[in-house]
């Protein structure tokens, strides 16, 4: 079945990495508008990542499910449906020089036309919040509908 896989270096500590993955504040301040995510004292929770006026259609975006784990400065991982299956989206987070190492890996896709469709789209997409993420924490930078 088809995955998306990702990796990134950003010059930070994984702690405030972390700390964006996991807060509303932190995914709102860089990639979404009005996200709502809860984890609870076990490390799981509940997430739902939204966008206004999103893109050239200017659409509005809900998704989102059940937070699987959340280990504190090295794991965050949740569950949605960006085409017909529910999908696994983990974030792992490895000290590495001066930084961290962040690796994204999207899995759960089936080999449906719909699903197919969602993967390239959510392929194309992680690496741009990737490069969202590693902008706005080493340089301050926020880039969202076109502005900077």
């Amino acid at each position: 079945m088809p995955y998306i896989k990702h990796r990134t270096y950003i010059k930070a500590e994984k702690e405030l990495i972390y700390k964006i993955l996991t807060t509303s504040e932190g995914w709102n301040a860089w990639f979404t508008d009005d996200t709502f995510l809860k984890i609870y004292p076990d490390g799981t929770g509940d997430i739902k990542l939204r966008w206004i006026d999103y893109g050239i259609d200017k659409t509005n975006i809900e998704d989102g499910g059940k937070i699987l784990e959340s280990i504190p400065n090295r794991t965050f991982i949740f569950q949605w449906s960006p085409g017909e299956s529910k999908t696994t989206v983990s974030f792992q987070l490895e000290s590495y020089k001066d930084g961290t190492l962040v690796s994204l890996k999207e899995t759960g896709y089936l080999n449906s036309e719909k699903d197919l469709n969602a993967c390239i789209g959510c392929a194309a997409g992680w690496g741009e919040a990737l490069t969202l993420l590693k902008v706005y924490v080493e340089h301050g930078i926020i880039y969202k509908d076109d502005t900077v």
